[in-house]
C-alpha cells in the first residue's frame, strides 16, 4: 500500500515537473538537487525522510530545538581488507560521499594545527568554567577518561585486517535514517560526527534549531567551542547525552546534559542508533567479506526497507508515545498537587548552582586528600614506632643473632627519620583550612568516622560498570555469562563495602545523639542492599549527605536534605519534559496530516 502512495505522488510530480521545480510540493518526492536553497522550509530530501520532523512548518519559536536527532557509531559493521568490487551504487542512497567525510576531516585537522592541540593546561586551584561551557574542565575529563569513545586514538577496529571499521548514523526521535557515514579509520573519530551535523544544517533553514542526542556530547560539545567547529552554525545545536549513557557521566554533567534535566528534549531518549545496529546486524556475517560496493548497496537497502516499515507504524508510534506521556504526566501531577512548582523550581536552580562550583569542588578535593595523605603517613609512623620497639626488645635476648637484629634496628630508624620528615614537611604545606580539619579528626571520632564513610562511598562507581556491564548486554542472550561473571566477580566486594559503610553511618548517628559532632550534621543515608545494581539516575547513591565539609557550616539545602523537596525536584522535571513532548506529538500530529 505504502508503495502505491509513493507511485501516485511520483506520478503526480512527474505530471507537473516545471512548476515543482520551481516550487517543489509538499510531499518532497520529487527528484530534486539534495542541497537546499536555504528558504523557509527544510530540504526535499529530508521532507522525503521524515514526514514528522520535516513535513510540517519550519522553526517555531516556542521550542527550544525544532528537531531533535541522534547520533552513535557501530563497529560491529566492518569490511575486511579484499580486492574492489565493480561500482554499484543505490538509488536513494544515506550514506555521505567520501568527498564530503574527507573534507570535514582536513577542515578539523587545519582547526586544530592552528589553535593548539593540547588543551591549556589547568592548575586544580584553576579549575575555572571554560568560555561557553557550563561544566568545570575537572568534570569534562573525568566524563572523557571514562568513555572508550571519547578517546580518538583508541583502536576499536583494526585498520590491517578491515578496510572499513564501522558505520556512524544520523537519525531522527522517530528512529528514521537521515545518512550514514562508512568509517575506515580504527577509532571514532570526530570528524565524523561533525560531518553529519554539516549535512544536516545545510538542508534545513538557517531559522532552525537542533537537539542532538551523542553518547559523548559533552565533548564534541566542547571540541566544537575549542576549535570553532561549524563555526556560527553551532549556535544553533544543544547537546545532551543520550538517556542509555547518560548514567557512565559525571553527576555534574548529568546536571547540564542530561536529556530528562535539560529544556527541549522532551521524552526523547536518544537511542535511535541502538535500535538500527539491532536491525542490521543480521546483515554483519555476509557483509563482512562482501565487496566494498555491495555492502553499501546492502544497507542502503535495509535502510530503505526499514524507512517504509517505519513510516506504516508512524501512526501507532504517536498514539503509544502520547499514552506514556499522559501517563507519565499525571502520575507527575498526583504528586505536586499541593506542591509550590515555583519554588520547587528555584530550588533546582539553586541546586544546579551548587553542585556546579568548579574551584570549589576542586580546592575542597585537593585539601581533603591532603589531610587524608597525612593521616595515612602517621599512622605508618606509629606502626613504625612500634616495630623499632619490638626490636629493640628482642635485641636485649642473648639466643638472637645481634648483628642481623641491628642492621634491622639501623634500617628502621633510619626510615622512621624519613618519614617524619616527609609528614613535617606535609604538615607545614597544609593551608589553614587543613590544618584546623586535621585537628578536628584527632580529637572528633565523628570526623573520622565521616572521612572513612566518604571513601567507602567514592566505591559507588564499582556498581556503576555492574550496570554498565548489564545494560550493554540485555538485550543479547549470548552475553549472558559475561553479566554473570561480571555480577559475580564484583559483587562481594560491593557488599562487603556497603556493609562497612553503614555501619559508620550507624557509628555517626550516634555521635550525633551524643552530641559529639558538629552543631549541623547532617546523618548519612544509609545504602540499601536491596536494588543495589539497579540505580537510577537520581537515586540516593549519588548524593553525598551528611559527607562533605560544607555540610557543617550551617542548615543544609532542602534539595540535599528534605526528601519531599527531593521527591518534588524529580516530578517537576518530568512534569516539565512531558509538558514539552506533549506539545511535540501536537506539532508532529499536525505534520502527518498535512503530509498526507
Amino acid at each position: 500500500m505504502i508503495k502505491k502512495i509513493l507511485e501516485n505522488k511520483n506520478n503526480y510530480a512527474t505530471k507537473h515537473q516545471k512548476s515543482v521545480q520551481t516550487s517543489p510540493d509538499r510531499f518532497g518526492f520529487v527528484t530534486l538537487p539534495q542541497r537546499p536553497v536555504r528558504d523557509a522550509l527544510p530540504s526535499p530530501y529530508l521532507r522525503k525522510r521524515c514526514p514528522l520532523c520535516f513535513g510540517g512548518t519550519a522553526h517555531d519559536p516556542s521550542f527550544v530545538n525544532d528537531i531533535i536527532v541522534c547520533i552513535d557509531a557501530c563497529f560491529t559493521q566492518k569490511h575486511r581488507q579484499a580486492p574492489c568490487d565493480p561500482p554499484r551504487a543505490h538509488p536513494s542512497t544515506t550514506f555521505l560521499s567520501e568527498e564530503a567525510v574527507q573534507s570535514m576531516e582536513a577542515s578539523v585537522g587545519k582547526l586544530r594545527e592552528t589553535r593548539g592541540r593540547a588543551p591549556i593546561p589547568i592548575s586544580v586551584d584553576e579549575d575555572m568554567v571554560e568560555p561557553g561551557m557550563n561544566v568545570p574542565p575537572s568534570v569534562l575529563n573525568e566524563c572523557r577518561d571514562s568513555f572508550k569513545a571519547a578517546d580518538e586514538r583508541r583502536e576499536k577496529a583494526s585498520t590491517q585486517f578491515f578496510a572499513d571499521t564501522g558505520l556512524m548514523a544520523l537519525l531522527c526521535r522517530h528512529d528514521r535514517v537521515l545518512w550514514m557515514v562508512n568509517m575506515v579509520t580504527a577509532g571514532e573519530k570526530q570528524h565524523y560526527a561533525l560531518a553529519l551535523l554539516h549535512e544536516l544544517l545545510e538542508n534545513l533553514p538557517t531559522s532552525m534549531t537542533v537537539g542532538v542526542l551523542y553518547d559523548i556530547a559533552c565533548q564534541l560539545h566542547r571540541s566544537c567551542l575549542k576549535w570553532h567547529f561549524l563555526g556560527k552554525e553551532l549556535s544553533r545545536i544543544t547537546f545532551s547525552t543520550a538517556v542509555f549513557h547518560a548514567y557512565a557521566h559525571n553527576w555534574a554533567c548529568q546536571l547540564i546534559y542530561h536529556p530528562r534535566k535539560s529544556q527541549g528534549f522532551g521524552l526523547s531518549d536518544g537511542e535511535g542508533c541502538e535500535r538500527l545496529w539491532s536491525d542490521l546486524k543480521k546483515v554483519i556475517p555476509v557483509l563482512r567479506v562482501s565487496g566494498y560496493h555491495q555492502r553499501l548497496f546492502v544497507l542502503d537497502s535495509q535502510v530503505e526497507f526499514l524507512q517504509w516499515w517505519s513510516l506504516l507504524k508512524l501512526g501507532h508510534w504517536m498514539a503509544r508515545k502520547w499514552k506514556i506521556c499522559t501517563t507519565r504526566e499525571a502520575k507527575a501531577k498526583a504528586f505536586l498537587v499541593d506542591q509550590d512548582l515555583p519554588r520547587l523550581r528555584a530550588t533546582w536552580a539553586e541546586q544546579v548552582a551548587a553542585q556546579m562550583k568548579p574551584s570549589l569542588r576542586q580546592a575542597k578535593k585537593r585539601g581533603q586528600l591532603m589531610v587524608e595523605t597525612v593521616l595515612a603517613l602517621s599512622r605508618a609512623v606509629v606502626a613504625k614506632e612500634a616495630e623499632i620497639c619490638k626490636l629493640e626488645i628482642e635485641l636485649t635476648s642473648v639466643t638472637t643473632d645481634v648483628l642481623l637484629l641491628d642492621q634491622r634496628l639501623q634500617a628502621s630508624r633510619a626510615q622512621l627519620s624519613t618519614m617524619k620528615s616527609s609528614l613535617s614537611n606535609k604538615i607545614a604545606a597544609l593551608g589553614i583550612k587543613e590544618t584546623k580539619q586535621l585537628k578536628k579528626l584527632h580529637s572528633s571520632p565523628y570526623l573520622h568516622c565521616r572521612m572513612n564513610a566518604h571513601r567507602l562511598r567514592q566505591c559507588k562507581f564499582e556498581i556503576e560498570r555492574i550496570e554498565h556491564d548489564h545494560h550493554k548486554a540485555i538485550n543479547e542472550q549470548k552475553l549472558h555469562k559475561h553479566i554473570s561473571n561480571a555480577l559475580n566477580h564484583r559483587e562481594p566486594a560491593i557488599l562487603s563495602l556497603v556493609s562497612q559503610y553503614n555501619s559508620l553511618c550507624d557509628n555517626m548517628k550516634t555521635y550525633i545523639k551524643d552530641g559529639n559532632a558538629p552543631r549541623h550534621a547532617a546523618q548519612p543515608v544509609k545504602i540499601s542492599q536491596q536494588g543495589l545494581f539497579s540505580v537510577d539516575v537520581d537515586d540516593e547513591i549519588w548524593q553525598d549527605v551528611g559527607l562533605e565539609d560544607d555540610h557543617d557550616q550551617g542548615p543544609q539545602p532542602p534539595w540535599l536534605v528534605d526528601e519531599e523537596v527531593k521527591e518534588g525536584i524529580k516530578h517537576v522535571l518530568e512534569l516539565d519534559r512531558c509538558e514539552e513532548e506533549k506539545s511535540r506529538l501536537q506539532r508532529e500530529r499536525s505534520a502527518m496530516q498535512s503530509w498526507t
